[in-house]
Protein backbone atom coordinates (compact mmCIF):
# COMPACT_ATOMS: atom_id res chain seq x y z
CA UNK A 1 0.00 0.00 0.00
CA UNK A 2 1.49 3.48 -1.26
CA UNK A 3 1.97 6.47 1.12
CA UNK A 4 -0.66 8.02 -0.99
CA UNK A 5 -3.54 5.19 -0.40
CA UNK A 6 -2.59 5.65 3.32
CA UNK A 7 -2.78 8.90 3.48
CA UNK A 8 -6.72 8.73 1.60
CA UNK A 9 -7.44 6.03 4.34
CA UNK A 10 -6.22 8.34 7.03
CA UNK A 11 -8.06 11.43 5.97
CA UNK A 12 -11.33 8.81 5.91
CA UNK A 13 -11.25 7.87 9.48
CA UNK A 14 -10.22 11.45 10.19
CA UNK A 15 -13.65 13.04 8.56
CA UNK A 16 -15.58 10.49 8.02
CA UNK A 17 -15.73 7.62 10.24
CA UNK A 18 -18.33 7.68 12.95
CA UNK A 19 -16.52 8.86 16.20
CA UNK A 20 -15.59 5.68 17.94
CA UNK A 21 -13.85 4.37 14.88
CA UNK A 22 -12.04 8.09 14.80
CA UNK A 23 -10.50 7.30 18.13
CA UNK A 24 -9.64 4.09 17.79
CA UNK A 25 -7.79 4.87 14.69
CA UNK A 26 -6.23 7.24 16.78
CA UNK A 27 -4.76 5.87 19.30
CA UNK A 28 -3.88 2.82 16.79
CA UNK A 29 -2.20 4.89 14.69
CA UNK A 30 -0.83 8.26 15.72
CA UNK A 31 -0.57 7.14 19.52
CA UNK A 32 -3.85 9.23 20.99
CA UNK A 33 -5.07 8.54 24.25
CA UNK A 34 -6.33 5.43 24.79
CA UNK A 35 -9.46 7.14 27.54
CA UNK A 36 -10.95 8.82 24.42
CA UNK A 37 -11.59 5.39 23.05
CA UNK A 38 -13.47 4.53 26.40
CA UNK A 39 -15.21 8.04 26.47
CA UNK A 40 -16.83 7.34 22.89
CA UNK A 41 -17.72 3.67 23.81
CA UNK A 42 -19.63 3.99 26.82
CA UNK A 43 -21.80 6.46 24.82
CA UNK A 44 -23.45 2.76 23.56
CA UNK A 45 -23.85 1.13 27.14
CA UNK A 46 -27.09 0.94 28.84
CA UNK A 47 -28.18 0.70 32.63
CA UNK A 48 -28.13 -2.44 32.18
CA UNK A 49 -24.76 -2.98 30.96
CA UNK A 50 -25.15 -4.76 27.82
CA UNK A 51 -24.42 -2.40 24.60
CA UNK A 52 -26.83 -1.25 22.08
CA UNK A 53 -27.68 2.10 19.72
CA UNK A 54 -26.16 0.86 16.68
CA UNK A 55 -22.93 -0.20 17.65
CA UNK A 56 -23.25 -3.45 15.53
CA UNK A 57 -24.08 -0.95 12.36
CA UNK A 58 -26.45 -3.27 11.01
CA UNK A 59 -28.46 -3.63 14.77
CA UNK A 60 -30.42 -0.05 14.78
CA UNK A 61 -31.84 -0.60 18.08
CA UNK A 62 -31.02 0.69 21.39
CA UNK A 63 -31.67 -2.01 23.57
CA UNK A 64 -28.72 -3.88 24.67
CA UNK A 65 -28.06 -7.06 22.61
CA UNK A 66 -25.59 -9.76 23.21
CA UNK A 67 -23.81 -8.89 19.58
CA UNK A 68 -22.90 -5.45 20.41
CA UNK A 69 -21.60 -6.34 24.00
CA UNK A 70 -19.42 -9.08 22.46
CA UNK A 71 -18.32 -6.14 19.82
CA UNK A 72 -17.87 -3.86 22.92
CA UNK A 73 -15.72 -6.19 24.96
CA UNK A 74 -13.67 -6.90 21.51
CA UNK A 75 -12.85 -3.57 21.32
CA UNK A 76 -12.25 -3.11 25.08
CA UNK A 77 -9.19 -5.54 24.42
CA UNK A 78 -7.69 -3.19 22.98
CA UNK A 79 -5.11 -2.01 25.66
CA UNK A 80 -6.01 -4.64 28.38
CA UNK A 81 -5.29 -4.21 32.11
CA UNK A 82 -6.33 -0.87 32.36
CA UNK A 83 -7.70 -0.06 35.78
CA UNK A 84 -10.24 2.41 34.53
CA UNK A 85 -12.25 -0.03 31.92
CA UNK A 86 -12.76 -2.76 34.59
CA UNK A 87 -16.25 -1.34 35.84
CA UNK A 88 -17.09 -0.94 32.04
CA UNK A 89 -16.02 -4.92 31.77
CA UNK A 90 -18.45 -5.73 34.90
CA UNK A 91 -21.50 -3.82 33.77
CA UNK A 92 -20.98 -5.68 30.60
CA UNK A 93 -20.49 -9.05 31.97
CA UNK A 94 -23.32 -8.98 34.58
CA UNK A 95 -26.06 -7.71 31.57
CA UNK A 96 -24.78 -11.12 30.07
CA UNK A 97 -24.99 -13.08 33.11
CA UNK A 98 -28.62 -11.56 33.61
CA UNK A 99 -29.78 -11.96 30.38
CA UNK A 100 -28.66 -15.81 30.34
CA UNK A 101 -31.27 -18.69 29.07
CA UNK A 102 -31.19 -21.84 31.05
CA UNK A 103 -33.04 -23.70 28.48
CA UNK A 104 -30.81 -22.63 25.90
CA UNK A 105 -27.41 -23.32 27.46
CA UNK A 106 -26.40 -19.71 26.12
CA UNK A 107 -28.09 -16.31 25.15
CA UNK A 108 -30.37 -14.81 22.63
CA UNK A 109 -27.96 -12.96 20.26
CA UNK A 110 -30.37 -10.21 19.96
CA UNK A 111 -33.66 -9.52 22.29
CA UNK A 112 -37.09 -9.36 21.03
CA UNK A 113 -37.12 -5.19 21.06
CA UNK A 114 -34.76 -5.44 18.04
CA UNK A 115 -37.79 -6.08 16.28
CA UNK A 116 -39.28 -2.61 16.60
CA UNK A 117 -35.92 -0.84 15.22
CA UNK A 118 -34.66 -0.40 11.57
CA UNK A 119 -31.99 -3.28 11.15
CA UNK A 120 -30.77 -5.67 8.43
CA UNK A 121 -33.43 -8.36 6.83
CA UNK A 122 -31.52 -11.62 8.89
CA UNK A 123 -31.15 -9.50 12.50
CA UNK A 124 -35.10 -11.12 13.14
CA UNK A 125 -35.61 -12.59 16.96
CA UNK A 126 -34.09 -16.42 17.25
CA UNK A 127 -31.56 -15.70 14.44
CA UNK A 128 -29.00 -18.47 14.32
CA UNK A 129 -30.70 -20.41 17.14
CA UNK A 130 -29.58 -23.69 14.98
CA UNK A 131 -25.45 -21.91 15.63
CA UNK A 132 -25.10 -22.48 19.14
CA UNK A 133 -21.67 -21.16 19.37
CA UNK A 134 -22.57 -17.54 17.60
CA UNK A 135 -22.71 -15.74 19.99
CA UNK A 136 -22.70 -18.14 22.92
CA UNK A 137 -18.61 -19.38 22.63
CA UNK A 138 -17.91 -15.78 21.78
CA UNK A 139 -19.19 -15.18 24.78
CA UNK A 140 -17.50 -17.91 27.17
CA UNK A 141 -14.36 -16.66 25.85
CA UNK A 142 -14.90 -13.50 27.49
CA UNK A 143 -15.82 -14.81 30.52
CA UNK A 144 -12.50 -16.89 30.56
CA UNK A 145 -10.69 -13.94 29.46
CA UNK A 146 -12.24 -11.64 32.39
CA UNK A 147 -12.59 -14.60 35.12
CA UNK A 148 -10.43 -12.64 37.46
CA UNK A 149 -12.24 -9.95 37.41
CA UNK A 150 -15.40 -11.47 37.38
CA UNK A 151 -16.88 -14.79 38.49
CA UNK A 152 -19.48 -16.91 36.45
CA UNK A 153 -20.40 -20.06 38.52
CA UNK A 154 -21.44 -21.70 35.41
CA UNK A 155 -18.61 -21.05 33.48
CA UNK A 156 -16.70 -24.63 33.63
CA UNK A 157 -19.68 -26.43 32.69
CA UNK A 158 -20.16 -23.61 29.73
CA UNK A 159 -16.90 -24.65 28.62
CA UNK A 160 -17.43 -28.03 28.50
CA UNK A 161 -20.45 -27.72 26.87
CA UNK A 162 -18.71 -25.61 24.29
CA UNK A 163 -16.26 -28.13 23.37
CA UNK A 164 -18.90 -31.08 23.63
CA UNK A 165 -21.17 -29.28 21.26
CA UNK A 166 -18.44 -28.10 18.86
CA UNK A 167 -16.97 -31.74 18.42
CA UNK A 168 -20.74 -33.25 18.82
CA UNK A 169 -23.37 -31.24 17.33
CA UNK A 170 -21.79 -28.37 15.11
CA UNK A 171 -23.04 -28.64 11.46
CA UNK A 172 -19.27 -27.11 10.95
CA UNK A 173 -20.73 -24.34 8.03
CA UNK A 174 -21.69 -21.00 9.46
CA UNK A 175 -18.59 -18.91 9.26
CA UNK A 176 -19.93 -16.15 12.25
CA UNK A 177 -20.00 -19.47 14.70
CA UNK A 178 -16.35 -20.10 13.06
CA UNK A 179 -15.40 -17.15 14.04
CA UNK A 180 -16.33 -17.15 17.58
CA UNK A 181 -15.25 -20.71 17.94
CA UNK A 182 -11.86 -18.96 16.90
CA UNK A 183 -11.69 -16.52 19.66
CA UNK A 184 -12.60 -19.21 22.17
CA UNK A 185 -9.84 -21.48 21.28
CA UNK A 186 -7.08 -18.78 21.74
CA UNK A 187 -8.43 -18.81 25.54
CA UNK A 188 -8.53 -22.45 26.29
CA UNK A 189 -5.90 -24.41 28.00
CA UNK A 190 -3.92 -26.46 25.75
CA UNK A 191 -6.11 -29.75 26.96
CA UNK A 192 -9.34 -28.04 25.76
CA UNK A 193 -7.41 -26.92 22.54
CA UNK A 194 -6.78 -30.26 21.57
CA UNK A 195 -10.12 -31.47 21.89
CA UNK A 196 -11.35 -29.52 19.72
CA UNK A 197 -8.29 -28.72 16.75
CA UNK A 198 -9.31 -31.23 14.76
CA UNK A 199 -12.80 -30.20 14.65
CA UNK A 200 -11.61 -26.42 14.09
CA UNK A 201 -9.33 -27.27 10.99
CA UNK A 202 -12.34 -29.13 9.47
CA UNK A 203 -14.52 -25.69 10.65
CA UNK A 204 -12.00 -23.65 8.86
CA UNK A 205 -11.79 -26.02 5.09
CA UNK A 206 -15.64 -25.68 5.39
CA UNK A 207 -15.89 -21.94 5.74
CA UNK A 208 -13.04 -20.56 4.17
CA UNK A 209 -12.95 -20.25 0.33
CA UNK A 210 -9.26 -20.42 -0.45
CA UNK A 211 -9.73 -20.20 -4.36
CA UNK A 212 -10.87 -16.39 -5.38
CA UNK A 213 -12.31 -17.98 -8.58
CA UNK A 214 -15.02 -20.28 -6.30
CA UNK A 215 -16.04 -17.22 -4.15
CA UNK A 216 -19.34 -15.86 -4.13
CA UNK A 217 -20.40 -12.72 -2.71
CA UNK A 218 -20.03 -12.71 1.25
CA UNK A 219 -18.43 -15.50 2.60
CA UNK A 220 -15.24 -15.82 4.36
CA UNK A 221 -11.65 -15.55 2.94
CA UNK A 222 -8.57 -16.19 4.13
CA UNK A 223 -7.83 -13.02 5.73
CA UNK A 224 -11.31 -13.06 7.73
CA UNK A 225 -9.28 -15.91 9.90
CA UNK A 226 -5.70 -14.77 9.24
CA UNK A 227 -5.27 -10.97 10.32
CA UNK A 228 -1.29 -11.36 10.90
CA UNK A 229 1.65 -14.14 10.57
CA UNK A 230 1.03 -14.72 14.14
CA UNK A 231 -2.61 -16.21 13.48
CA UNK A 232 -3.17 -20.00 14.03
CA UNK A 233 -4.22 -20.68 10.38
CA UNK A 234 -1.45 -18.58 8.86
CA UNK A 235 0.82 -21.44 7.84
CA UNK A 236 -2.05 -23.18 6.56
CA UNK A 237 -2.61 -19.62 4.21
CA UNK A 238 0.54 -18.34 4.18
CA UNK A 239 1.30 -19.47 0.11
CA UNK A 240 -2.07 -17.34 -0.65
CA UNK A 241 -1.28 -14.09 1.81
CA UNK A 242 0.69 -12.27 -1.01
CA UNK A 243 -2.44 -12.82 -3.15
CA UNK A 244 -5.20 -11.98 -0.99
CA UNK A 245 -3.45 -8.54 0.64
CA UNK A 246 -2.58 -7.29 -2.96
CA UNK A 247 -6.36 -7.92 -3.35
CA UNK A 248 -7.18 -5.99 -0.01
CA UNK A 249 -5.31 -3.04 -1.11
CA UNK A 250 -6.96 -3.25 -4.84
CA UNK A 251 -10.66 -3.02 -2.53
CA UNK A 252 -10.11 0.26 -1.12
CA UNK A 253 -11.94 3.12 -2.49
CA UNK A 254 -11.15 6.22 -4.37
CA UNK A 255 -12.68 8.07 -1.30
CA UNK A 256 -9.79 5.94 0.84
CA UNK A 257 -12.12 4.21 2.38
CA UNK A 258 -13.43 -0.10 2.07
CA UNK A 259 -17.12 -0.97 1.58
CA UNK A 260 -19.41 -3.96 3.06
CA UNK A 261 -20.27 -6.35 0.43
CA UNK A 262 -23.34 -6.50 1.64
CA UNK A 263 -27.17 -4.51 1.89
CA UNK A 264 -30.33 -4.74 4.62
CA UNK A 265 -32.87 -5.04 1.62
CA UNK A 266 -34.77 -3.12 3.57
CA UNK A 267 -35.16 0.05 5.47
CA UNK A 268 -32.61 1.63 2.55
CA UNK A 269 -32.11 5.16 4.03
CA UNK A 270 -31.05 3.47 7.63
CA UNK A 271 -29.17 1.01 5.46
CA UNK A 272 -27.14 4.59 3.95
CA UNK A 273 -26.25 5.68 7.33
CA UNK A 274 -24.70 1.75 8.53
CA UNK A 275 -23.56 1.39 5.34
CA UNK A 276 -21.05 4.80 6.03
CA UNK A 277 -20.30 3.42 9.70
CA UNK A 278 -19.29 0.09 8.14
CA UNK A 279 -16.93 2.04 5.94
CA UNK A 280 -15.24 2.98 9.06
CA UNK A 281 -15.12 -0.52 11.29
CA UNK A 282 -13.61 -1.93 7.52
CA UNK A 283 -11.14 0.45 6.92
CA UNK A 284 -10.07 0.44 10.38
CA UNK A 285 -9.63 -3.57 10.18
CA UNK A 286 -7.95 -3.13 6.58
CA UNK A 287 -5.97 -0.96 7.65
CA UNK A 288 -4.57 -3.34 10.73
CA UNK A 289 -4.11 -5.96 8.64
CA UNK A 290 -2.41 -4.70 5.66
CA UNK A 291 0.11 -3.24 9.09
CA UNK A 292 0.44 -6.62 10.96
CA UNK A 293 1.64 -7.52 7.26
CA UNK A 294 3.91 -4.89 7.18
CA UNK A 295 1.80 -3.42 3.89
CA UNK A 296 1.84 0.02 4.75
CA UNK A 297 3.17 2.56 2.64
CA UNK A 298 4.05 5.34 5.71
Amino acid sequence: MGNRNFERARQFMKTKARRLEKAIFEYEFESAAYARVLEELVQFQNEDGGFGHGLEPDLRCPESSAVATTRALEILQLDQGRDEQDPIIKKALQYLEETFREERLGWDIIPKAAENSPRAIWWDYGVFEDNWGNPNADIVSYFIEYRSLYSLDKLDDLINYAIEYLVESCDLEEMHELFCYLRLYERLGEEQKQKIKGTLDKFVDNCVVKNPGDRQGYGATPLKVVDSPDSLYYPKYSDVMPRELDGLIDQQTEEGSWEPDWTWHQFEDEWQNAKEEWKGILTLDALRTLRNFERLGH
